[in-house]
């Protein structure tokens, strides 16, 4: 896929949420001879489980596991005190078709969501490199085109966001492999592509952001859902339709799980909505001033709970918003300078929330920036070496 085709993919078929945001960190610990200790492994019932691998997953430290979407790869880079290495210390390589999308961590595990082959993919982590193949695959869906992956705090529940299908599916987890189908899928979502998808911090509700699939209105929904023993309703327990031309991407939430934040690239603003019982309320109870032509596109917050951080496409920048009572300021606290044609798509947090890391999709690096008291470094403190053609979108830490 070429850079044109490729942002225009991204702006018509993108599905983006939060991370801690998800691009947001993901767990691990040091090297261990034994199997991961960091995610229980407990499995649920239902789901088809798939042979546990052979030999025994170590858990990374320090390192960046980025998805490569053009170049159909996963890139490892080393972490020392923030700064990234310049290159790749090992690279797995898939198929240029499989367009990987997010990936997130599970101790000694990766799951990796293949938007091209329509299905997600689990590889061990050995030594601070993946597996060179994946040691199970979930059974391909057509047209679910999946795009984020987040996982539930004892580790043993995926929930899956099909762009495509405009649902969401939630996977059993067996000895760290994702059973091969679905225990279940949300409603789909008719007409609507599904951006991104979150869990309230007591995981007793589950929220997705939706986009309009056809025309360019830029039309959208927040929908929430009960989760009871892990798994989503089909139906929402609630909808929350957003204003014309807003055109949500990202979705993050508090720590305190009162406020849901919504990044919407057409209008360059974020949408505080506040969440009573897992409803969301009806309009925003804050949005931050517009910035013209930034075309926010992730946002993540700190582990403290304290800044929000945002990715604009638009201007090339990186934007820090301080927070108050779990609303945003309404301008930025501060924004990095801006980096001509990088492209920055996913922010993600440092564990002690020291540095943040870009991934410049259209500039095919990634960067880190120092944080002090949720004011960004000017510029990048690292930037590793640019790989022509590589894509990068997620990224996933390993702290």
């Amino acid at each position: 896929m070429d850079k044109v085709s490729g942002s225009i993919f991204l702006v018509v078929l993108l599905a983006i949420g939060l991370a801690l945001s998800s691009c947001r960190s993901s767990h691990g610990g040091a090297p261990t001879s034994a199997a991961p200790t960091s995610a229980p492994i407990a499995s649920p019932p239902g789901g088809s489980p798939a042979p546990a691998p052979t030999g025994n997953p170590v858990a990374p430290t320090a390192l960046a596991f980025v998805t490569n979407n053009e170049a159909g790869t996963i890139a490892t880079y080393t972490v020392n005190n923030g700064q990234l290495s310049a290159a790749p210390t090992a690279v797995t390589n898939i198929q240029t078709s499989s367009s990987p999308r997010w990936i997130t961590l599970n101790g000694g595990y990766a799951y990796v969501a293949n938007m091209g082959f329509n299905d997600v993919s689990t590889y061990t982590v050995n030594q601070g490199a993946l597996s060179a193949v994946p040691v199970s695959t979930t059974a391909p869906i057509s047209g679910t085109s999946p795009n984020k992956i987040i996982l539930n705090s004892a580790f043993t529940l995926a929930y899956v966001a099909n762009l495509g299908a405009g649902d969401v599916s939630t996977y059993a987890i067996h000895n760290g492999l994702l059973g091969t189908d679905p225990v279940s899928t949300t409603a789909p979502a008719t007409g609507y592509f599904v951006a991104g998808i979150i869990l309230s911090p007591s995981g007793r509700h589950l929220y997705a952001v939706y986009f309009i699939s056809s025309g360019s209105s830029g039309d959208g929904y927040v929908a929430s859902y009960t989760v009871t023993n892990g798994i989503p309703t089909s139906a929402p327990l609630s909808t929350t339709t957003v204003a014309p031309n807003t055109n949500p991407m990202g979705i993050a939430i508090s720590s305190t799980g009162q406020d849901v934040y919504v990044v919407n690239t057409g209008t360059g603003d974020i949408s505080t909505y506040a969440v009573a019982n897992g409803v969301l309320s009806t309009n925003p109870v804050a949005t931050t001033t517009p910035v013209n032509g930034s075309s926010p596109f992730i946002d993540a917050l700190d582990p403290s709970g304290n800044t929000l951080y945002v990715a604009n496409q638009g201007t090339g920048t990186i934007a820090s918003y301080q927070l108050s009572n779990g609303l945003p300021a309404a301008t930025p606290l501060s924004t990095t300078n801006p980096v001509k044609g990088s492209g920055p798509f996913c922010v993600v947090v440092g564990a002690r929330g020291h540095f943040v890391y870009v991934s410049n999709e259209t500039g095919d690096t990634v960067a880190s920036y120092a944080i002090t008291n949720g004011v960004l470094s000017p510029d990048p403190v690292s930037t590793t070496t640019a790989v022509a053609g590589s894509g990068p979108l997620w990224i996933a830490l390993a702290p």
